[in-house]
């Protein structure tokens, strides 16, 4: 009987955990400003082919890339109960424009972060922590399938971008989502980086 209750408990918790985490709040302002750096997202992806043809397959890398990584941010600080939203700022807009322009050898995708509202140093490292780790995940699973499907260029190429971005995030840098981390726990943030060299070297061997 006791045994029952541990497990009902435990599934209880589980699902109002679960119905927590799908209380998603946004607003126009969010959608809008999420919208127009995807677009810009979209932009930089197109600029890699001089915007000769589209590569939906690409294309859709770049953006997931990018989307799950910010959305990651935005689920987990709401689930601790905070406000969170998309805010794209000015300077990352004209960055990640100047990025789009074919002739740029180096491209930076960086509109704007999700800005949140706690004061928990534990919770604020763990939604910093987030981002990252959801492109170091699809990246290895890129890689993983890699193997699955030798022939593939797209695996490679989402193995390799998102351990980019994953890369770019965590340097120990201004409002970066390294900074944050590396403030929060610096032996997270090692293990961290370390997996992401390590991802992005093995992509492209």
């Amino acid at each position: 009987m006791q045994g029952d209750f541990v497990g009902h408990s435990t599934n209880s918790s589980f699902l109002k955990s679960l119905l927590k985490a799908m209380k998603i709040k946004s607003s126009k302002t969010e959608l809008l400003h999420l919208s127009i750096a995807t677009l810009l997202v979209m932009a930089v992806g197109l600029s890699f082919n001089h915007y000769r043809y589209i590569s939906w397959q690409f294309l859709a890398i770049f953006v997931t890339a990018f989307l799950i990584h910010e959305l990651a941010h935005k689920f987990l600080a709401q689930y601790y109960g905070s406000w969170a939203e998309f805010r794209a700022q000015l300077y990352g807009l004209i960055i990640t424009a100047i990025s789009a322009l074919p002739i740029m050898p180096f491209k930076f995708i960086a509109p704007g972060a999700v800005m949140v509202g706690l004061s928990d140093k534990n919770k604020f490292g763990r939604v910093a922590l987030i981002g990252p780790m959801t492109n170091l995940i699809m990246g290895f699973g890129f890689l993983m399938a890699s193997y699955l499907f030798p022939y593939s260029p797209y695996m490679y190429v989402g193995a390799s971008f998102n351990a980019w971005i994953a890369m770019f995030n965590l340097l120990p840098f201004g409002v970066l989502d390294g900074q944050k981390i590396f403030d929060w726990n610096k032996v997270v943030w090692a293990c961290t980086m370390v997996s992401t060299m390590a991802l992005f070297i093995t992509s492209y061997l």
